[in-house]
């Protein structure tokens, strides 16, 4: 509302003056100081004058006061609308601030004294002066006192009053002012014995308290109609004191739809006079976002409430609570806060509020029923009955349902609103739809409901269905049923896991997987490569057990390609979990000893510390050193033989079944003193240290023999774990969409995927492809030959010499070679062996599986090839040109060192080697063009090791893979530095002793995860039992 003022309130005194004298800081030398000046006295405030106006109804506009001036202000005149208030001001003046006292001045410093001669002696230095006295500070002046007012009403205008304020205060006292300073003593001088003088003196007694004037008095006078008048020290002040709050049909619930009722509302004068005797004054519930009064049902106030008097008022005030305007968010139910404020008001003529009448009070606006979340479950297959259930509850104190006590009908149902599933209890007249009407709900009571359904056999694999489930009750006024509540549930329609007879590829995904990142895995598998996928969904069962062999899903793929998506999903409705926190890390080690390829794709950068971690317990499966296992190990004499077993035996022999050797330990000789358990432990870390050594590219674990430490004998039981180059990587980032349309994926993805098809594969791809490479790529018959079991059927009228790998996958190939071989080539050649290197010259291609077998299926591949120039066989020496650079030296101290091939020196051993399989390969494959390849060879040799170098240094090793990431972000059109590939098998890149408190907390952490994981999927299992495809007990 506009304030207007009549203001006669007194001036305000002056401050005190203060005097500031310009001088210098410190009096002459050997002076007193000046003393300082003191204040001035201010002026007290003047009082303030009567106001003295005459109140009338003013006829020209509705609602409007008119203020007439009297006495000082006659003949002014002020309007008062009903948008205005009017503030009778009538303040005192404040007294003026006491003024500061000026600071003394310092006393001058004495004379120096005279210096001795050989004629006279020396002086005394003068005294310092005495420091001036400092100012005296005024008092502060008093404040005025307030003036009067005087308002002259008739009492049938006494309404009037209303919008009028008063503020007739006295005026404050001004505030004391301070004393002055004293000036410093003067410093003596300098000579003999000078003295310093005193300080100044600061006024003794504080300034005086200001004083605060009286404060001026409101006089309304009263004209009654038989003249005689009544005088009052201030107007009425109604205030509201109490009330109570009931919804409409009381059961507990303010609830949209029905009134709000206020009842027992107590209401007191706390002002001077009645109130208005001849006007009204209604009473009305104040309309918010939630409530809108009824109008129509005032309350009204009796007339003439004498001052303290306080009334009760009969009856009720309503206000109709509006039906929600808004749809909520699926899954939350009405929690809404509003407040309930009482408003007076003069209904005649001012129409306006009485203010400050009443305080809010908060209500709850809700429902009275609710419903739970539903189970369901977040995937379902294509072919299953599904049952989902969910929990209604009344939470008032009356019951619903037709047959209830408020005969209020309520319901749930269920909508599929596209029609992808088929409702088993649907109306046929609303096909999508099923109602479960709950005649009777009892009051604080709750109700379980469940519908079943199944997948409509339309519905593509790997979409999102969605289903609504609604929470329906009737309006309390009008009877027709509305939706109070909703969730909505979305699930993944997931295909059935099928083993596949020879399969390629397992894809594991879960219910918060990309649909379009599944597709475009397929389309690239099966109509790319034109392999098999199959393609496994931990959300229908819980776990990795397969439906098929019940044994864990990974074990039927040994030897193939394991992808499986990294997201994150909710488990079976209680907790956010990672795929591999199901995943038995101990099994999947042995799985990966198989020479199987895992890729984890999808990964997210906050994830990663935890899929280390699996990955570590994974590299060292310890299922066999228990002590109870451990006598099953085969027994060797000491570490050097266990050291030639080991060597001579194919890593493939222990692949899956996890073969432990065992030799003992005693104590003699320098250790006859000690104790056996620190021996056995000194003895398995340089067991570890010495198979490291003889074989860097094979991992082992050595441990103590549990059970066999007595006395002065024990043991090391040693078992092999995940080989260095197994295929174990993860790689962050989503698949993007794709464009629209198609199921394309990024070529980067792409690439990742293939380069998890088995070394063996790729490698036979390889040699097949040499010179074969066409426009539309290579013909499944030549890419394929001698590996036709990883070629899926084809679709009628398609034949392997008429289907094509495309190009671009031929090159991937080719790129992920390159990685692997030099990889191998780098972690074998890197590790410093002692002198003499313990692995004889004649093994030493043979420690290198990958690449022994990549050059060992050349004379396997589709028959020699006479090619007419270099450019038939450019990829072919792409890939070899990677691995002869690897083998060659990269600088001049290397080229030095291979001079000491009989020392020792690993890569000098291997070249020789490895250069003359390439120039075999060569010849052999390329007939007339092989001079012409061996130079294109060459060329790329020296193209890599520049990259090589150039990427050497800042942490950067001297192998491939730096210089190949750029190349490989070129190839799929990315940015530098955009990809990233975590090898999980780096995690821990040698062999490892473990004392046995190590082994210990190993096996620990294991079987404390597993046991976590086994409840987990027992309530998993409980659920699917539950929902999928359940027996009811009549059909039981």
């Amino acid at each position: 509302m506009d304030l207007k003022v009549i203001d006669t309130s007194g001036r305000d005194g002056a401050p005190g003056a203060e005097f500031f004298a310009q001088r210098a800081p410190e009096a002459p030398m050997g002076q007193n100081g000046v003393n300082g000046c003191s204040a001035g006295y201010p002026t007290a405030g003047s009082p303030g004058t009567d106001i003295r106006i005459r109140l009338t109804y003013s006829d020209d506009e509705p609602g409007a006061a008119l203020v007439s001036g009297e006495g000082g202000h006659s003949g002014q005149r002020w309007k008062i609308s009903r948008n205005e208030r009017l503030l009778l001001k009538a303040n005192g003046g404040n007294g003026g601030a006491g003024g500061r006292g000026e600071n003394g001045q310092a006393g001058g410093p004495g004379r120096h004294g005279r210096d001795a001669t050989k004629y006279s002696h020396g002086e005394d230095g003068g005294n310092g002066g005495r420091g001036g006295d400092g100012g005296v500070g005024s008092d502060g002046a008093n404040g005025a006192p307030g003036g009067n007012v005087f308002v002259t009403v008739h009492d049938d205008d006494t309404d009037l009053l209303l919008p009028l304020e008063y503020n007739t205060k006295g005026g404050e006292g001004g505030a004391s002012g301070l004393h002055g300073e004293p000036g410093d003593g003067g410093r003596g001088g300098r000579g003999g014995n000078g003295y310093a003088w005193s300080d100044g003196d600061t006024a003794r007694l504080p300034p005086s308290p200001p004083t605060t004037a009286a404060h001026g008095s409101i006089q309304i006078r009263v004209i009654r109609g038989d003249l005689s008048e009544a005088t009052y020290p201030g107007p009425y002040v109604l205030q509201l004191l109490s009330f109570a709050i009931v919804d409409e049909n009381q059961d507990g619930f303010n609830e949209p739809g029905e009134h709000l009722l206020v009842h027992s509302i107590r209401v007191r004068n706390v002002g001077h006079m009645p109130s208005p005797s001849s006007r009204l004054i209604h009473l009305l519930i104040q309309g918010t976002q939630w409530l809108q009064p009824v109008e129509a049902e005032p309350l009204e106030l009796p007339p003439s409430i004498q001052p303290g008097q306080e009334v009760l008022l009969p009856g009720m005030l309503r206000a109709y609570i509006r039906n929600e305007w808004a749809p909520k968010a699926p899954g939350i139910p009405l929690n809404a806060i509003d407040s309930v404020m009482l408003t007076a008001y003069f209904p005649e003529r001012l129409r306006r509020p009485i203010p400050n009448f009443c305080t809010a009070r908060s209500i709850t606006i809700k429902y009275p029923l609710r419903l739970d979340p539903p189970t369901y479950l977040d995937c379902v297959a294509k072919g299953d009955k599904v049952r989902f259930a969910w929990m209604v509850h009344n939470d008032s104190i009356k019951g619903y349902g037709l047959q209830g006590t408020l005969k209020r009908a309520c319901a749930t149902r269920l909508l599929d609103e596209y029609r992808f599933f088929d409702l088993t209890y649907m109306a046929e007249d609303k096909p999508g739809e099923a109602v479960d009407d709950i005649d009777e709900f009892e009051a604080n009571s709750t109700v379980t409901i469940d519908q079943e359904f199944s997948v409509n056999d339309l519905v593509m694999e790997f979409s999102d269905g969605f289903l609504t489930l609604e929470l329906l009750l009737a309006d309390p006024i009008t009877g027709i049923q509305r939706s109070i509540q909703t969730y909505q549930m979305r699930m993944q329609i997931s295909g059935v896991y099928h083993l596949s007879p020879d399969p390629s590829y397992l894809l594991v995904v879960n219910s918060a997987t990309p649909n379009h990142a599944i597709h475009q895995i397929i389309e690239l598998v099966r109509n790319r490569l034109h392999t098999k996928l199959d393609i496994f969904n931990l959300s229908l069962t819980g776990s990795y057990e397969s439906p098929v062999t019940k044994e864990n899903v990974l074990r039927s793929y040994v030897g193939k390609t394991l992808l499986l998506f990294a997201n994150p999903f909710l488990y079976f409705s209680r907790e956010v979990m990672n795929p591999w926190d199901l995943l038995d890390p101990w099994e999947t080690g042995l799985i990966l000893q198989g020479g199987t390829s895992l890729l984890f794709v999808g990964l997210a950068a906050a994830h990663l510390a935890s899929l280390q971690s699996w990955a570590r317990h994974a590299t060292f499966p310890a299922h066999h050193l228990t002590s109870a296992q451990s006598s099953s190990a085969a027994a060797v004499a000491n570490p050097k033989e266990l050291a030639r077993t080991l060597r001579e035996a194919s890593p493939d022999d222990v692949a899956v079944t996890a073969a432990a050797h065992r030799y003992p330990v005693s104590l003699g000789g320098l250790n006859c003193f000690g104790d056996i358990e620190s021996a056995v432990d000194q003895s398995a870390a340089k067991a570890a240290k010495d198979l490291t050594r003889n074989m860097p590219l094979r991992r082992f674990v050595a441990v103590p023999d549990a059970g066999a430490l007595q006395g002065k004998t024990g043991g090391v039981v040693i078992c092999e774990g995940v080989p260095r180059m197994a295929r174990m990587k993860a790689v962050p980032g989503i698949f993007g969409p794709s464009p629209a349309g198609t199921n394309a994926m990024a070529d980067a993805d792409m690439y990742f995927i293939v380069s998890c098809l088995p070394l063996p594969v790729r490698a036979r791809m390889f040699w097949n492809m040499v010179g074969r490479v066409e426009a539309r790529g290579v013909p499944c018959s030549v890419l394929y030959n001698g590996a036709e079991n990883f070629l899926r059927p084809l679709a009628a009228g398609c034949s392997p010499d008429s289907t094509f790998v495309d190009e671009k996958i031929i090159k991937a190939i080719c790129l992920s070679l390159q990685f692997d071989l030099t990889g191998e080539i780098y972690h074998f050649t890197g590790t410093k062996p002692r002198f003499p290197d313990p692995i004889p010259a004649a093994e030493k291609l043979s420690q290198l599986p990958l690449t022994s077998l990549f050059f060992s299926l050349w004379e396997q591949s589709a028959g020699p090839r006479q090619l007419a120039a270099a450019d038939a066989a450019q990829l072919f020496a792409w890939v070899l040109g990677a691995v002869h650079a690897q083998a060659n030296p990269l600088s001049f101290w290397q080229s030095m060192k291979q001079a000491f091939a009989c020392c020792g020196n690993r890569k000098a051993n291997l070249t020789a080697k490895l250069n003359e399989r390439i120039s075999l390969a060569v010849e052999q494959l390329c007939g007339d063009a092989a001079a012409a390849v061996q130079a294109e060879v060459s060329r790329r040799s020296s193209q890599v090791k520049t990259g090589i170098a150039a990427k050497a240094g800042g942490g950067h090793p001297k192998n491939f893979d730096v210089f190949g990431l750029s190349e490989l972000e070129a190839f799929v059109g990315v940015a530098p530095g955009t990809l990233q590939v975590h090898e999980l098998t780096a995690l821990v890149p040698t062999s490892v002793g473990m004392t046995a408190a190590q082994l210990a907390v190993h096996q620990d952490q294991y079987y404390v995860g597993r046991q976590v994981t086994g409840r987990l999927e027992q309530h998993a299992k409980a659920q699917i039992d539950a929902m999928v495809n359940p027996t009811d007990e009549e059909e039981a």
